[in-house]
């Protein structure tokens, strides 16, 4: 039987396309459970509670970038080193990565759930007291199950360097599915418990993950497994360079989509927050297909580049300013869809204003123009001007958000965004030019 047509090429094309259609799959299910959640938390939780927990949830996003950068640089290095067959050295990078991982992050939980216990958190994040008695018990739960799922989100990074994309999705989709079914029982038993709505969202990944640590390293990818023989300070050294840069840029990118939340939270009111965050998970639908397509791209980037197969590159940019242009037609669609969706997906209990919409579909096509280009120049590893740019971002940015939610609400948010993220496109389209024609030159060759 001949090999279908779609299958056919290079052994690298043909591993990116297969992981493209098993994450197809995979992300079509994540968004339906995404979008299924939201009526059961609503169930659950009031307009008020559920703002709320919006608002932690965007913040816990953040902790994600507390593994100073140490998941991005396995999944980089951990490709090199299997590009060039090394066993060993891969086997180093893991296992030291899930050292520093642990080092990072149990000092990180211990501070935060102190600093919990030691401040006014109601007053903090201007909740009422007497709809949410509970708020410490609630991010005290929080950062306990999040820091510990983030340690063991490695195993992901690890599927990632191995160009094993889907096999990443898949794990973080069963985490959202059996959280799906912890809040559907929740809603069926009519328990009105933020804490509990809480815990079921964050402790269903790190089931998950533990799980997975047994099935990843104890069969086919034992080689991998961790293990503190194969640490080493030179290794250490190798994945924290790199991984401090890739702190800044999920950092300073984070601090902005997050303070977006809490901005709108302090300003206006956390009911503020649920159309704001429900308009963005709609479009996130068009960027989670976009991800699908360029995820499986990163590492078989950092495979070609590591073999010098340029023309290999420029094929999948060619590629991918197609989809550029296709998802201005999707996004179109889809503005003109949101209001019978809205209606469909909430009934009725969150109003959303097309002016949001609109702005939002701005800022999701900004996103994934400008990571277009950023996930091909990560992947060859070149993300000092990329973090140059977008610490300037934070900076600059964060106060023009304030004034823009001041004078025109969640629109000047969403507008604000987008003026960042063209800032980072247009830098991003000058250096991969500068670099794919051999005229990179100092900061841009960097």
């Amino acid at each position: 039987m001949s090999t279908p047509r779609f299958f056919q090429g290079d052994a690298r094309t043909v591993l990116v396309k297969k992981n493209i259609i098993g994450s197809l799959g995979i992300k079509g299910w994540s968004a339906l459970t995404q979008y299924l959640v939201v009526p059961l938390s609503l169930d659950c939780l009031t307009q008020y509670e559920y703002g709320l927990w919006l608002t932690i949830n965007t913040i816990l996003i953040a902790i994600d970038a507390i593994d100073v950068g140490l998941g991005n640089g396995l999944r980089n290095k951990l490709a090199e080193a299997l590009a060039l067959g090394d066993k060993i050295q891969a086997r180093k990078y893991v296992s030291t990565t899930f050292l520093m991982l642990i080092c990072v992050m149990l000092p990180v939980m211990l501070l935060a759930a102190a600093g919990i216990q030691a401040v006014d958190c109601h007053r903090l994040m201007n909740v009422d007291a007497a709809l949410v008695p509970n708020l410490k018990l609630i991010l005290t739960a929080v950062i306990g199950f999040m820091g510990s799922t983030f340690i063991m989100k490695f195993i992901g990074n690890t599927y990632l360097g191995l160009q094993l994309p889907a096999i990443n999705n898949l794990l973080v989709v069963l985490g959202q599915t059996l959280a799906l079914a912890a809040i559907y029982l929740l809603s069926r038993m009519h328990v009105d418990s933020l804490l509990l709505v809480v815990i079921a969202y964050t402790a269903s990944p790190l089931l998950v993950y533990l799980l997975a640590y047994p099935v990843t390293f104890c069969g086919r990818y034992k080689y991998l497994a961790p293990s503190l023989k194969h640490t080493d300070r030179h290794t250490f050294q190798q994945l924290l360079r790199l991984g401090l840069s890739f702190f800044f840029i999920q950092f300073t990118g984070i601090v902005l989509f997050t303070a977006a939340s809490i901005i709108i939270q302090k300003q206006l009111s956390p009911e503020s927050v649920t159309p704001y965050q429900l308009t963005n998970r709609y479009y996130t639908l068009l960027f989670m297909l976009f991800t699908i397509i360029v995820t499986p791209l990163w590492s078989a980037t950092t495979d070609a580049y590591t073999k010098g197969d340029w023309a290999w590159i420029h094929k999948v940019m060619r590629r991918i300013r197609l989809w550029l242009l296709i998802s201005i037609g999707l996004l179109v669609v889809m503005y003109l869809a949101a209001p019978l969706f809205f209606e469909f997906w909430v009934q009725g209990r969150v109003k959303v204003a097309p002016a949001l919409s609109f702005a939002m579909a701005v800022y999701t096509w900004m996103q994934i123009a400008s990571n277009s280009y950023s996930y091909i120049l990560l992947g060859i590893g070149k993300i000092r001007l990329i973090t140059i740019v977008t610490a300037v971002e934070a900076v600059v940015f964060i106060p023009l958000q304030i004034l823009a939610c001041k004078h025109f609400g969640t629109v000047g948010i969403a507008a604000t965004l987008s003026a960042a993220i063209l800032v980072s496109l247009i830098f991003n389209v000058i250096q991969f030019r500068k670099i794919s024609t051999n005229t990179a030159h100092g900061i841009w060759n960097q």
